[in-house]
């Protein structure tokens, strides 16, 4: 069976109705809040078998010079490959059709870009179709748990629990993007990490998600002051994820990161069923998420 493909603007009536029953990253109020946040263009790859649409990627692309590339903008953490395999398929038939898309995906972008940068979602562990053709893939690591699980956290990530719930702190849901955004200031002063956007732009992306329904936030109070601040992607779907988090220096110490974590994975939206951290390739931070008891997933960098 051969595939047709073809690239279509994500604002496009055709691209807009398509992506809404995928997942999160296709969805087409989160990749043009994407787009205008990094001036790129929003792209849906569609993959046809037959008359019937069989897949399509999320694309983001940047024109420089003249050069045309694809690339991975910050906030859009992955860029998965979504298939529509029929109900009655079996294993051999899904493994055949998923490397042989994967193939030709490749092909259809090597030959309209010289510069190609994306990350697969944790779904699209077969990626031979981009190495057999030239593609380098690197693994990269994400921590996830399903809802309602009991994890088995080390005893120190435990003890830093009961500390912030003996100090009162307590768990709300509240949308402030200013109050993440300052957290996440003096972190960047402290840690040097910046997002490379301006907090002006962020804050209006931020908005934009959250009157979108794409967006939650829950904070941590200790005091009654905000001292914690997670930023969650979420459209009603079953994954949710973390994208975005930023706490205090002094509640730090006082295990609010342990806090904020266990207990939002407690109160994660109606509906939903995964949690996503969103990474866990900084060694620091790992180390934090493995403590929790979280499980490793793999995903893969695309790039040529």
């Amino acid at each position: 069976m051969s595939y047709v493909l073809k690239i279509v603007d994500m604002q496009s009536g055709e691209a807009r109705q398509i992506a809404g029953g995928y997942s999160y990253w296709h969805n087409p109020r989160f990749m043009e809040a994407i787009a205008r946040l990094h001036n790129v263009t929003a792209l849906q790859l569609q993959v046809f078998k037959g008359e019937q649409l069989f897949a399509i990627l999320p694309l983001y692309e940047r024109r420089k010079m003249g050069m045309k590339a694809l690339v991975t903008p910050i906030g859009a953490y992955y860029q998965g490959i979504s298939f529509a395999h029929e109900s009655s398929a079996g294993k051999a038939r899904v493994l055949l059709d998923s490397s042989t898309v994967c193939f030709d995906i490749a092909r259809f972008l090597a030959e309209r870009y010289k510069r190609i940068n994306f990350k697969l979602s944790p779904e699209n562990d077969d990626v031979r179709g981009f190495t057999w053709n030239g593609f380098k893939a690197t693994p990269l690591y994400t921590f996830r748990c399903q809802k309602g699980e009991i994890l088995n956290a080390l005893p120190d990530e435990r003890r830093n629990f009961r500390i912030a719930k003996n100090l009162s702190m307590e768990l709300v849901e509240a949308f402030d993007p200013d109050v993440f955004l300052a957290l996440h200031k003096k972190l960047e002063i402290k840690k040097n990490h910046s997002f490379g956007l301006s907090y002006k732009a962020m804050r209006v992306f931020l908005i934009q998600l959250y009157d979108a329904g794409l967006l939650k936030q829950f904070n941590v109070l200790w005091e009654k002051k905000p001292v914690s601040a997670n930023i969650l992607l979420y459209d009603g779907a079953d994954v949710v994820y973390t994208l975005f988090k930023a706490t205090s220096e002094e509640a730090l110490r006082k295990g609010a990161a342990a806090f904020d974590s266990l207990s939002i994975i407690q109160n994660l939206p109606e509906g939903s069923r995964f949690f996503d951290y969103c990474g866990a390739n900084l060694h620091d931070v790992a180390r934090f998420k493995a403590a929790l008891g979280l499980h490793l997933c793999v995903f893969y960098q695309i790039k040529m």
